[in-house]
């Protein structure tokens, strides 16, 4: 009988290892090297958020984030599968495996870092204020005021840390999950304010004289591409490519053909990206 039961453990301790030597996958294998083999990266985009990302009228994934991740793959050797992502799911989903990238205008801050890795910064922008026209015109006049902000938006917090180091008056922030009805709520006077990245804001007021954004700002904005958490050989590999892309002229050309001056949001360039030498 103990005969019996050291056999059992032997052969299981056997198929271990057996199992180990020859894993499907190996522990310090990258997201890289899967998708070579696999020929196909998941990114996630958002579809709501023009001029950055949207989709058309014609059902085509357009703007500046949309044709700057098709260069990017290109660069990388693989197709793209384009997965649809909002302000609350671009973490999320790249924390369970949905996407390998997040291409997403998503503000690289602390708390986001805490959760998912970044690439080099490939945008800069600030955050203010989209107000009626006429109402305030400057951001020290919105601290204590009633505003919105996007579920999820890293102006939430700043706008927070900035009123606190301003005044102590109460801070109240009605969060919207649908950009159209915050607006609504702006120009009804539900809201005094609505603070966004300042292209957001741009685009969403173009065309209506009755809105103006306050200048300046009150956060930076510096927007990373969202990748897996511990996997610097895929992060490296992206950032390469960002790289390229910028030294080539690639992305100057996409930036001009949706920030340029001839464009519907015009928006100079906030600075250039990070390049390593060889």
């Amino acid at each position: 009988m103990k005969k019996s039961v050291a056999a059992t453990v032997l052969l299981l301790i056997v198929g271990v290892l057996v199992v180990s030597a020859c894993g499907a996958v190996s522990p310090d294998e990258s997201t890289f090297d899967r998708i070579k083999v696999e020929g196909e990266v998941h990114v996630g985009i958002r579809f709501d958020n023009p001029p950055l990302s949207y989709i058309d009228e014609d059902g085509k994934w357009v703007g500046f984030d949309v044709d700057l991740a098709n260069e990017l793959t290109r660069r990388l050797g693989v197709k793209i599968e384009q997965v649809k992502v909002d302000e609350t799911t671009r973490i999320s989903f790249l924390q369970e495996g949905k996407i390998d990238m997040a291409v997403a205008s998503m503000n690289h801050t602390r708390q986001r870092d805490d959760a998912i890795d970044f690439s080099i910064t490939y945008f800069r922008d600030n955050q203010s204020f989209l107000v009626r026209k006429g109402t305030y015109a400057s951001l020290d006049e919105m601290v204590g005021r009633k505003v919105s902000a996007n579920a999820g938006s890293s102006a939430i917090s700043a706008w927070r840390t900035y009123s606190m180091a301003h005044s102590d008056q109460a801070l109240e922030i009605v969060e919207f999950t649908d950009k159209l009805a915050a607006m609504q709520a702006l120009r009804d006077g539900a809201v005094e304010g609505y603070t966004e990245d300042n292209v957001t804001l741009l685009a969403l007021a173009a065309g209506d004289p009755n809105l103006e954004l306050i200048p300046g700002g009150f956060n930076p904005v510096q927007y990373g591409i969202g990748l897996p958490v511990n996997d610097s050989a895929w992060r490296d590999q992206v950032n390469y490519a960002l790289q390229e892309i910028w030294k080539d002229g690639t992305y100057v050309k996409i930036y001009e053909k949706w920030f340029g001056p001839e464009a519907a949001v015009p928006l100079p360039l906030g600075g250039q990206m990070e390049v390593w030498p060889d």
